[in-house]
């Protein structure tokens, strides 16, 4: 089947995006440009999005929760992306705020993942990409606290899930995290394995990604500022990881909140990229201006043959908190979405930053060179999410 979703013109790329209940698609030209195209509301705020590119379809789940707030109602709407924006079919009602959801084309499943209560839901796809039926949700089953994403596994039935846990906090004490392979058995979702280092206390795990060639995992670590590298043993991710790393300059020099974010691999399999997120402020005559935080993007490389990262290049962002990054088909261009507007000081003036997408050139050893900088006006909403059609 040919890919439906709008033709690429002379290297054009399409972005998608969500600020509050819109949802947004961009143009990015080979220049590293970009032109607003098209909008369309959803019924709630954007938590997430994916993409079928064969049929041309997004599915994205909203909600009227956010960071911190369960909220009373939440969606899946599909959304057809060839010509203009437009809905397939109704919204389907969730039971939760959900967090993550992604596409198993392989078994026609749609996967999502909620983080309170934690629980996953599976969806049965027809051949027109529209959901026929609900295939389990499960929220008693054993699965981990706060999970963040969820990821079918490659070349079989079983899904990870990666779940964060929580710090201590309060009086209240660590919730630990873990990565847990899931199974469908018999109409049911059922634990297969999990990968907890020291039960998973001192270990959050936020994102993963599955190595396009080799059987590595990568996985982000939120609540230590790390990346740590997994080997896949029969099936199996390895009980301890085979690498952690700092994802921080100033791995010495903590500035709170201070969280590991976002992570992408290269599609050649060579390079990571992870997020460094920082929103701590501090006030500065009439304005919160940046408090030191971390904000930037960690480059790894990863040897071919054994799969170890090595950090060879940290790059600044011009804002606070990017929640989301992704990387072009061919791998030339990467775009990180700054979640909101700022301040910061500087040569002892305040300087005001926007919301918007830092625009990054892709060099041949996997450095990053910043070519663009795109404002975007969030009228006092978070530019929350944002990535590339699949």
């Amino acid at each position: 089947m040919q890919n439906v979703l709008a033709p690429r013109r002379n290297g054009t790329e399409f972005l998608y995006a969500s600020i509050g209940c819109i949802l947004i698609r961009y143009a990015l030209n080979l220049d590293g440009s970009m032109q607003e195209q098209d909008t369309l509301r959803m019924p709630f705020k954007v938590q997430y999005a994916c993409f079928d590119n064969k049929l041309g379809l997004a599915y994205v789940v909203c909600s009227d929760g956010g960071v911190g707030n369960p909220g009373r109602h939440h969606c899946l709407v599909i959304v057809t992306l060839d010509g203009s924006l437009r809905l397939k079919e109704g919204a389907l009602a969730l039971p939760h705020r959900p967090i993550h959801v992604s596409l198993d084309t392989a078994k026609h499943r749609l996967l999502i993942a909620y983080n309170l209560p934690a629980a996953v839901t599976a969806h049965i796809l027809d051949e027109n990409g529209c959901i026929r039926e609900f295939l389990n949700s499960s929220a008693e089953s054993g699965i981990g606290w706060f999970p963040h994403q969820i990821l079918p596994v490659p070349c079989s039935d079983d899904v990870l899930l990666t779940c964060r846990g929580d710090d201590a906090s309060g009086g209240r004490p660590e919730n630990p995290g873990s990565l847990q392979v899931l199974r469908f058995s018999k109409g049911e979702i059922r634990l297969a394995h999990v990968s907890a280092p020291n039960d998973g206390y001192g270990f959050g795990p936020r994102n993963s990604a599955y190595h396009p060639s080799s059987a590595w995992l990568y996985t982000v670590l939120e609540r230590q500022n790390a990346f740590a590298m997994f080997d896949i043993e029969n099936g199996h991710i390895a009980a301890t990881p085979k690498v952690v790393l700092s994802t921080l300059e100033r791995p010495n020099d903590v500035r709170q909140p201070q969280l590991a974010g976002a992570l992408k691999l290269h599609p050649n399999g060579r390079f990571a990229y992870v997020v460094n997120r920082s929103h701590a402020v501090a006030e500065f005559g009439e304005h919160m201006v940046c408090a030191g935080g971390e904000n930037s993007i960690a480059v790894f490389s990863l040897d071919a043959l054994t799969g170890t990262p090595t950090l060879v290049q940290t790059v600044d962002l011009p804002g606070l908190h990017a929640r989301c990054i992704d990387i072009t088909h061919g791998g030339k261009t990467l775009v990180a979405a700054i979640r909101q507007s700022s301040f910061r000081i500087l040569n002892e003036t305040i300087e005001a930053r926007s919301a918007g997408f830092s625009i990054f050139r892709i060099t041949e050893c996997g450095f990053l060179f910043e070519v663009d900088f795109h404002a975007v006006d969030t009228g006092g909403e978070h530019l929350f999410w944002a990535g590339f059609s699949e």
